[in-house]
């Protein structure tokens, strides 16, 4: 069949692929690139059976050819070499691609039949079954049709191997053509380079190496997950940038022209691989999702959209940290342990959504807590995402376990690295590497959940070593089991050069430099020059340190930008930087920068009031106080001016400044007036703020502390005629109830638990006083058994942020009024003389009269009607019938066609009267009908 003067005459499956691919593929030419010859877990066997089209799907794209090997062969396309060798490097028999037909079509193997004269061709041979397959389903034919010779043990050519895919993927034939295949292939060829198959400069003449056929089976598998790929969901994270998720589950990042408007289905369009998707997706509202303890010393609060993390992160040479009273946690029992957010750590997930707060010092969680996150968080569009109140409760029983242990060298050193699962105390943490006592410590800039060994011996780059722990304690106590914990480290070797992520400048000043790994501080010092265009050095850059060892923030040796304002040159990094490990870059690395002049003013971006600190006025960018007069802060009910607002501190980023108000108290709502001036920013321009009128809320711009109350929470008189149980509930403070969070469900428990879906809250009109009823209605069908339920208050909190001392918990007592339902009536599987009827729920009162039987269409009365020992509550009755001669009937016999039971109605005309009830005497649902046979 695989006649070179004739091309490939192959009949293959009427199969759809996208027209357009831009996979691109490593030239490979017969066997003579060895690309592979490492011992494979999983070998090529001899006629590798792998799929040229199959569905296999890859987690990750492989990008060499034995991570495509790999991949291929963990789905069972590809099998093992006897000798445990891929040999990627040898060429591909008629034999072995006989093989792959068969497997690819799934032919049905032939070893009845010997249709060629080959030597060597009989029924022992391990190719007849695939040559015999492939010839009976006209696939492939002899080479020499005369003399009936296969030629199983010659070569397959690539060009071959292209006609083959041509007409497997109906490609259209080239108008023009530019590859080395023999003419008659010419087409095919340009059809699969075209395709993105094989690379142009392959000679397609040489025989297919095995290394090329992965390479193709490969990128023909991508082409078919492309064809299957279907878009499963879409998310706007902001107005402008859609996550996209695919039926494989891998996901594409769409960003938008145009922006797309809250509330409104918009169908977008895009490329995905090359392949045209649209998608439907609606913006919605910037909330808070969820606040979560993933343990007891952190909380997760995660955003539907993507914030601003300088409205919630507070950067300082220390770490970021939460800015004060963005979030507050309160508990709710006195016996719950004491924790202050304004001095927790924070660290935003990579997508802006989630918010990883970590209590300081020993602090933990544990008990139930109110979280408020007040409305001051924006997303990075700059919409306020609206204040967020929940309730949650931490009992972490769970023991910290090792996530991950590592020690990197350049040759040799004396640390490992403990990630895991959780933050642990190192207090007490006993630690042994090889055997040797390691002291234990946490590196500058580490989280909580890591954790160095500091050994006193030498460890080796690829040495393996023992580990052990002994007293991994979480902050809740947990310790991890076993105790020891014992694990194994290897160190790798790292004698890279570090290189540079990302150089961005910050203003016409500074410049932000990110390292691909921890960088020397004090290698930096004195080796970063600037040169200008010309090559001639500016002076030397300032150095400070960022918020991790890999960034830092370079300060601009210029005294001015040029007259055009613009300044290009080269930032030039001296060969003895190094990393901590002591690669030194060895010679110098330059990166060129650009500084423009700056002319944009700082703005206000936050306020924040807090009693014996003053007030705290945030800029969007690093700013220096002018020392001008005429801040004023003005309380909007009196209208008193107060301009003894006196400047006190700059935040370590520079971009905060706080002014003492005076000693008399702030509170009510306050409008801050700035004069223009009042600050500059760092740039040459040192341009000036703008006057600004900013109103202070109530909320920011108070001293009150004290806790509101909740009074009672009184069962109210059952109204018969309505769905809901209805609990109000009073609550009062000393100034103003936050409405919202008394109108919030999770404001509220029942028996420990969420209230039963379809609850509600509702407020009566407020009075006089900032004392306020909330009406909490429970829906009747939520409550499945009448008895005294335990009522908790909660989540109440004030305008304030503050939140109750302690929980409020009453007992009531709530009953079941969801009527009983007859669910089924079967014949029984053990005795098919007995009908069993089950109720929804256990019931008593039931007589014969209440039902009604039909056997054959006609009223019956049943023989018997019982519960399991005459029990006057139960959930299942037993009926027996019997015929006229008082033999009990088969109700599986011959004799019984139809067998129906009803629930009767009521009888206003006869006075009859349903008697079936529950056990809290609800009534059983009348007119029910089940036909049993």
């Amino acid at each position: 069949m695989l006649n070179s003067g004739k091309g490939v005459r192959m009949l293959m499956s009427d199969m759809s692929y996208p027209s357009k691919e831009e996979t691109k593929f490593m030239n490979v030419q017969g066997g003579e690139k060895k690309v592979m010859k490492k011992i494979l877990s999983v070998a090529l066997s001899t006629a590798m059976a792998f799929s040229m089209f199959a569905s296999v799907a890859f987690g990750e794209t492989a990008t060499t050819p034995q991570a495509k090997f790999d991949a291929l062969a963990a789905k069972g396309v590809l099998n093992g070499y006897p000798d445990g060798q891929a040999h990627l490097e040898k060429d591909l028999t008629r034999a072995e691609f006989a093989k792959i037909v068969t497997k690819l079509f799934d032919l049905t193997e032939v070893t009845n039949k010997l249709s060629y004269k080959d030597k060597g061709y009989t029924a022992k041979n391990w190719a007849v079954p695939y040559i015999e397959a492939v010839t009976a389903a006209n696939l492939m034919q002899g080479k020499d049709t005369v003399k009936g010779i296969f030629d199983y043990n010659g070569k397959v050519t690539v060009e071959e191997v292209a006609a083959v895919l041509f007409r497997a993927l109906k490609l259209e034939t080239p108008t023009t053509t530019d590859n080395s295949a023999s003419a008659w292939a010419k087409g095919y060829a340009q059809a699969v380079i075209n395709k993105g198959l094989v690379a142009q400069n392959t000679n397609f003449k040489s025989n297919a190496s095995r290394s090329l056929v992965v390479e193709t089976a490969y990128a023909v598998d991508q082409l078919g997950q492309v064809a299957m790929l279907t878009v499963t969901s879409a998310e706007a994270t902001s107005p402008t940038s859609v996550v996209v998720t695919f039926s494989d589950k891998t996901t594409q990042t769409v960003t938008l022209t145009t922006a797309l408007v809250a509330g409104v289905e918009t169908t977008i369009s895009f490329k995905h691989m090359e392949k045209d998707y649209t998608a439907k997706v609606t913006l919605l509202a910037p909330k808070v999702v969820s606040v979560t303890a993933p343990n007891a010393k952190q909380l997760v609060v995660k955003f539907n959209r993507a914030i601003d993390g300088e409205t919630l992160v507070e950067n300082t040479t220390s770490g970021s940290s939460l800015i004060d009273d963005v979030i507050k946690v309160t508990r709710v029992n006195s016996s719950d342990q004491l924790v202050n957010a304004n001095n927790a750590s924070v660290v935003l997930a990579s997508n802006g959504t989630e918010a990883w707060i970590t209590f300081a010092g020993n602090e933990y969680l544990k008990g139930t807590y109110t979280v408020v996150v007040n409305d001051s968080v924006k997303t990075t569009a700059g919409e306020a995402i609206p204040a967020f109140t929940n309730l949650v409760t931490v009992a972490d029983t769970t023991a910290p376990t090792v996530a991950s242990v590592s020690s990197v060298a350049k040759t040799t050193t004396n640390k490992v690295y403990v990630k895991l699962s959780e933050p642990v105390k190192t207090a007490g943490l006993i630690a042994y590497v090889n055997g040797s006592p390691a002291s234990v410590s946490r590196d500058t800039y580490a989280p909580l959940d890591e954790v160095t060994l500091n050994t006193g011996a030498t460890l080796t780059s690829g040495a393996t070593y023992d580990v052990s722990l002994t007293n991994l304690t979480d902050f809740a106590g947990n310790v991890a089991s076993p105790n020891p914990t014992k694990t194994s480290v290897t160190v790798t070797s790292d004698a890279a050069a570090p290189t540079i992520v990302s150089a961005t400048a910050i203003g016409d000043k500074k410049v932000q430099i990110v390292f691909n790994k921890n960088v020397d501080f004090n290698s930096l010092v004195g080796s970063v020059r600037l040169l200008d265009p010309n090559g001639e050095s500016k002076g030397v850059f300032q150095i400070n340190a960022g918020t991790d060892g890999k960034t830092f923030i370079l300060g601009s040796p210029l005294a001015a930008l040029p007259d055009n304002g613009t300044f290009t040159g080269t930032i030039v990094f001296g060969a003895s930087v190094r990393d901590t490990l002591g690669n030194t870059l060895g010679t110098a690395l330059s990166q060129p920068i650009t500084f423009t002049k700056d002319t944009v003013a700082p703005t206000v971006t936050s306020v924040t009031y807090k009693a014996g600190t003053g007030i705290t006025i945030k800029f969007s960018e690093e700013v220096t106080y002018a020392n001008v007069s005429g801040l004023t802060l003005i309380t909007d009910s009196t209208g008193v001016a107060n301009t003894d607002l006196t400047y006190t501190s700059r935040s370590n980023d520079g971009k905060s400044l706080t002014f003492f108000v005076g000693t008399a108290a702030v509170s009510g709502a306050q409008t801050l007036r700035l004069p223009a001036g009042l600050v500059t920013d760092a740039s040459f321009a040192k341009n000036k703020s703008a006057a600004t009128v900013l109103p202070v809320s109530g909320s920011t711009v108070s001293t009150d502390a004290d806790r509101p109350t909740v009074i009672s929470a009184v069962y109210q008189t059952e109204v018969a005629t309505s769905a809901d149980y209805v609990i109000n509930v009073t609550a009062t403070d000393n100034t103003e109830l936050n409405t919202k969070v008394l109108q919030d469900v999770n404001s509220y428990t029942l028996a420990d638990t969420a209230l039963p879906i379809g609850s509600y809250v509702t407020l009566l009109p407020a009075g006089s006083t900032p004392t306020r009823v909330a009406q909490v209605h429970i829906p009747k069908s939520g409550i499945n058994a009448t008895k005294d339920y335990k009522f908790t208050v909660a989540g109440v909190v004030d305008t304030a942020g503050n939140g109750l001392e302690n929980a409020f918990i009453a007992t009531i007592k709530l009953g079941d009024r969801v009527s009983p339902t007859l669910s089924t009536a079967v014949v029984s599987t053990s005795d098919t003389n007995t009908l069993v009827l089950t109720f929804s729920e256990a019931v008593k009162n039931a007589q014969l009269d209440d039902l009604e039987f039909k056997l054959n269409s006609t009223v019956v009365t049943p023989a018997s009607f019982a519960t399991i020992g005459n029990a006057t509550l139960a959930d299942k009755y037993y009926v027996t019938f019997k015929d006229a001669n008082g033999n009990v009937i088969d109700l599986n016999g011959n004799t019984v066609y139809t067998l129906t039971v009803k629930v009767k109605d009521a009888d206003a005309t006869t006075g009859f009267k349903n008697s079936i009830t529950d056990d809290e005497g609800n009534k059983v649902n009348t007119g029910t009908s089940i036909q049993v046979k």
